[in-house]
């Protein structure tokens, strides 16, 4: 057995594999990431999943869980039209360093946004967020 065949074997019975694909210029930033942590993309990704289950569910899962009066405070702050909101199942922010945030914004089932090519809609800059929005619309 070739060296090639052994390490192939050996990864195919002691690892899954799951390809993940990011909007352009995605993975620029997550291998950035991980390089200033001096570690692969491979072990960034799977910290942080480890990171959301650490409690034995995600907890982005449970940011999603409904649409509450302070959504729709976020959303008349950042802008964004009402013909837009009933497009949205869920948005949450996410304070990295207690400075910068991270906005996310998941789309209800059978709506797409053309930039991210998905349902959710991620940037660092609040005034991004109508602009991507903009680019929403149902399958």
């Amino acid at each position: 057995m070739s060296r090639s065949s052994y390490i192939n074997e050996y990864m195919n019975a002691k690892y899954d594999r799951i390809n993940l694909t990011v909007p352009k210029g995605e993975k620029a930033k997550i291998k950035a990431a991980a390089d200033s942590m001096q570690i692969s993309v491979n072990e960034y990704l799977y910290m942080l999943v480890c990171a959301d289950l650490s409690s034995g569910t995600s907890k982005l899962s449970q940011k999603k869980q409904g649409f509450t009066e302070e959504h729709q405070k976020m959303l008349d702050k950042w802008q964004v039209a009402a013909k837009y909101r009933e497009m949205i199942e869920s948005m949450h922010i996410e304070e990295i360093n207690g400075m910068n945030k991270h906005y996310t914004i998941i789309l209800k089932e059978g709506y797409i946004n053309d930039e991210t090519g998905s349902r959710s809609i991620c940037t660092d800059k609040m005034h991004e967020i109508r602009r991507i929005i903009k680019k929403s619309h149902k399958k």
